[in-house]
């Protein structure tokens, strides 16, 4: 119904709108280039790294500053690398937020961050536990719940966090499909199925930016457009072994099926992946420099308006396709493909003397510009880019958040098999191989040998045969290559022998985590239970062992049976397996 309230609601939005518009348009023309250009750059800064991660930041990026960054090359936009408290990482924002209150402009910083609520032992690249936050299980932990209300009961939990600290943009969610069950990052994914992964992400946008972008949202970069899952044989193409992503089953719009949901329902920022499309645009270029997908496809054919953020270290490492290009010239092709900003890069000199030259125009950095601003201005930061440090102890990490982690954590929880045993009764004895003895010890009454128990708790972290190969000899792609599995989804002899050991003559319960589906056919044959799960804590598997609760979650994907079945399926198809040990939403309950 038409009333004068809702027209004038209208009006003032559209004259907000308008004036937002305006400003932005006299900001830009103040803007110097070397201002403009700074907007699209959002390197990492490190706050209590490990040893690994600073010696990798000093070598590979140097010793400058964040601060200086912020004075002298108009950056400001960052990413978190590190495991500060959340009071730490409050106090460094506001810090950061003051430096830049002192540049000419006075551009307020963004700060982004990779997932930081999982469980230590869940997740994998790229995903990340710190002390002080709540925690949760991972994306495919999320996805096995099969409930997207869960995952958006977390994300405005993890919202709620992030603002009480001051990150303001989450590199998360993965909505790429999990159809290679190789793949080394399907631990980040919602699973195999298109629709759920549509449903799930739209739950975490929602709980994340809430039905409006203001003061109150955390932006969500949805990543990888256009899907990348279907990685040849299952390599990732952080590395050069794994830069080409293939669709043998003719399958490209499957994996489109989550974006254009997200794109839909007000995606502010996407991020392409580091593969190359093969044979499905006019070159086979990587992502970022491929003009069809990122323009064609993503800004024309599907309405994208936002800012197209490429992954990480994108001109400096990750480059696959135009190697062969200097470093000037593939900023040059990146940008006329259209990105708008470098994830990882901090070199601002190149694009600024492409712009002098005139190779890139100041018109075309000019609508770049424009869409980081207006995210900035979204999000409330040009009014109050501080956070109350005070406030931090009472908003991260609550008992009710931690209560509501761990109600995700038990409903990711997926049962496979029970011959019977399970539940456990409270005095049963127990032999625990692999979890934590003292959590244990809450539950049943913990032996010291296996000939001592009634029945024996055995614990398989995610399968990881040995490493992909990097493809180039370099030193941070040969260090990279140690985070990445190979494609082998056997678990080694050491574990076979020790499970065929253990259940000759006791009952055996195996807990195997599947943060990246597993060969189980010979695991099933010798256990009396089987449970999957996807990044919990130990105390939620002993709560499922002994029937504080019954497992209700669903496999995410399909367990294949053999690697050859695995070897013959295709790349872009889900769950395609020839007779899988178990199909996609298997799962059973007491």
């Amino acid at each position: 119904m038409f009333t004068y309230k809702v027209f004038l609601k209208k009006s003032l939005t559209i004259l907000s709108l308008f004036l937002l518009a305006v400003f932005i348009w006299i900001l830009i023309k103040y803007f110097k280039p070397i201002e403009k250009i700074g907007q699209m750059f959002h390197p990492p800064f490190i706050l209590r790294p490990d040893i690994w991660m600073f010696i990798y930041e000093m070598a590979i990026r140097g010793n400058k500053s964040t601060e200086s960054q912020i004075l002298f090359d108009n950056i400001s936009h960052f990413n978190l690398y590190g495991s500060p408290s959340p009071q730490e990482l409050a106090e460094q924002i506001n810090d950061f937020q003051k430096f830049a209150s002192r540049t000419r402009l006075g551009i307020p910083i963004t700060i982004s961050s990779d997932p930081i609520h999982e469980v230590p032992k869940g997740g994998g690249v790229a995903s990340f536990s710190i002390d002080g936050f709540s925690k949760w299980p991972s994306q495919l932990g999320f996805a096995a719940t099969n409930n997207p209300q869960i995952i958006q009961n977390f994300a405005e939990i993890a919202k709620k966090e992030y603002l009480a600290v001051g990150i303001r943009t989450a590199l998360h969610p993965m909505s790429d499909l999990a159809t290679e069950p190789r793949w080394a990052r399907n631990f980040g994914t919602f699973g195999s199925n298109a629709t759920l992964s549509n449903d799930m992400t739209l739950s975490y946008m929602k709980g994340f930016q809430g039905s409006k972008i203001n003061s109150q949202s955390v932006l969500t970069m949805v990543k990888h457009f256009p899907g990348g899952g279907p990685q040849e044989k299952g390599l990732d193409p952080h590395l050069f072994s794994g830069k080409n992503q293939i669709y043998p089953g003719n399958n490209f719009d499957y994996h489109l099926v989550p974006f254009k949901g997200a794109i839909e329902n007000n995606l502010k920022v996407i991020m392409p992946y580091y593969g190359i499309p093969v044979s499905q645009t006019n070159e086979d270029v990587a992502m970022a420099y491929n003009k069809y997908i990122l323009t064609n496809l993503l800004r024309k054919e599907l309405g994208f308006n936002g800012v197209i953020c490429s992954d990480w270290g994108i001109i400096t490492g990750r480059h696959w396709g135009v190697s062969s290009l200097s470093i000037s010239e593939r900023y040059e092709k990146s940008i006329n493909a259209g990105i708008d900003q470098y994830g990882g890069e901090t070199d601002t000199s190149f694009l600024l003397k492409l712009v002098k030259d005139k190779k890139i125009s100041e018109k075309r950095i000019n609508k770049s510009v424009k869409r980081i601003l207006i995210n900035k201005f979204e999000l409330g930061l040009f009014d109050n880019p501080y956070v109350d440090e005070s406030e931090v102890k009472y908003k991260v990490n609550s008992k009710e958040n931690i209560e509501a982690g761990l109600v995700a954590q038990r409903k990711s929880l997926v049962l496979l098999e029970n011959d019977g045993v399970l539940p456990l009764k409270k005095n049963t004895k127990i032999f625990i191989d692999g979890l934590d003895t003292k959590v244990g010890e809450k539950f049943g009454d913990v032996v010291n040998g296996p000939s001592e128990a009634d029945v024996i708790v055995m614990y398989i972290h995610t399968v990881f045969n040995g490493n992909q190969e990097s493809g180039l000899n370099r030193v941070f792609d040969n260090f990279l290559s140690t985070l990445f599995p190979n494609g082998d989804l056997n678990f080694n002899d050491d574990i076979k022998t020790k499970i065929k050991n253990y259940s000759a003559n006791k009952k055996l319960i195996v807990v195997v985590d599947l943060n990246r589906p597993a060969i189980l056919e010979d695991i099933k044959n010798s256990s009396a239970a089987l449970i999957g799960t996807f990044g919990v804590l130990d105390e939620i598997i002993f709560e499922g062992i002994f029937g504080k609760f019954s497992p209700s979650g669903k496999l995410p994907f399909e367990i294949p049976s053999s690697m050859e079945s695995v070897e013959n399926q295709k790349e872009d198809l889900p769950d395609d397996t020839l007779d899988p040990t178990y199909e996609y939403g298997y799962g059973i309950s007491y």
